[in-house]
């Protein structure tokens, strides 16, 4: 397919956001070059040359609403933690990427294509379980079964996220590692469906849900996929997100700033905490990077035997004959 000069930058540049393929990116670039008039074309051109135009949210759009958002974030953070059961799975490692996210396709509702192996702890981090009185997982997040995909939804929010490529067998592959998990940390498994229970609300009384730029993290995540792994802490509408020293901050931070694919809005503001912030003038994202694994390390960690309970991947220890 030939594809214009133009295209193929703003198509190349998008994916490095998305990490979407070239026949996901295409369309949806072309769609929008095709209704443009020449001058907010023009205006396109001079914002990817360096000039003064600003085109964000035009090719990679942003969440729509706070529902959206809010949903957006809790997948985020689920996410992130999910990355930590990746890094425990045999051979265990802390410097192998460790990303539950491998691909996003930006749209009204946001259409997500996860890693090898990454269902499972998503699915454990995200179901809504009850455990006596308190919930853990995503109070309120019901699932919706499709043919090749999955729908995560919030009951009292109207948004949606689907979970490319999870057809009846990924599912079960996933459920096992989240009983196994579950078995593992003697913990029960009864998980929460239907209307939205009282243990819920409690919960969400006490913890609200993030929301913010965590949907805008999201959706630019691929810019952090090189990363051995990441790590953020939700505080309202102010995020922290940091990983281990490799893509550089600043760096990192102009891509969030750029003015066709960074955050609609957004600017550089001071940081207390060290690194880079940004802010939308509602929303605040402060970036950071920590000091990184010790390679060396890396062979007692692959050949330890973790405990029951630690990993969703954990088998009896074989006998020695």
């Amino acid at each position: 397919m030939a594809r214009s000069s133009l295209t193929e930058q703003l198509v190349d540049l998008r994916r490095t956001y998305t990490g979407e393929n070239l026949s996901q990116a295409v369309p949806a670039v072309k769609a929008v070059l095709h209704d443009l008039p020449d001058d907010r074309r023009e205006r396109v051109v001079d914002a990817l040359r360096g000039g003064k135009a600003d085109v964000r949210g035009l090719f990679l759009p942003d969440a729509e609403d706070d529902d959206q958002r809010a949903l957006e974030s809790v997948v985020l953070q689920a996410g992130l933690d999910a990355a930590a059961h990746l890094q425990l799975r045999p051979p265990a490692s802390m410097v192998r990427p460790a990303h539950a996210f491998g691909a996003v396709e930006p749209g009204r509702r946001l259409r997500l294509h996860l890693t090898e192996h990454a269902l499972g702890p998503l699915l454990y981090e995200l179901l809504p379980k009850r455990d006596g009185d308190w919930v853990a997982g995503a109070a309120g997040l019901r699932v919706t079964h499709h043919p090749r995909s999955v729908e995560l939804r919030l009951l009292d929010l109207d948004a949606a996220v689907h979970l490319a490529g999870v057809d009846e067998r990924a599912w079960a592959t996933g459920m096992k590692y989240v009983r196994n998990l579950l078995a593992g940390r003697d913990l029960g498994g009864t998980f929460l469906d239907g209307p939205l229970t009282q243990a819920e609300r409690d919960r969400l009384d006490e913890a609200p849900r993030p929301t913010g730029v965590g949907s805008a993290v999201l959706r630019r995540y691929h810019l952090f996929s090189a990363a051995p792994w990441v790590r953020a802490l939700a505080q309202g509408d102010q995020w922290w997100v940091e990983w281990p020293a490799s893509l550089g901050v600043p760096k990192v931070a102009d891509r969030l700033l750029h003015p066709v694919f960074g955050l609609p809005g957004s600017v550089e503001v001071p940081s207390v905490a060290g690194g880079l912030g940004i802010s939308t003038g509602w929303y605040d994202l402060f970036l950071r990077e920590v000091e990184g694994p010790d390679p060396a390390n890396e062979p007692a960690l692959a050949a330890f035997e973790w405990p029951k309970g630690v990993t969703g991947w954990w088998e009896p220890p074989q006998a020695v004959r």
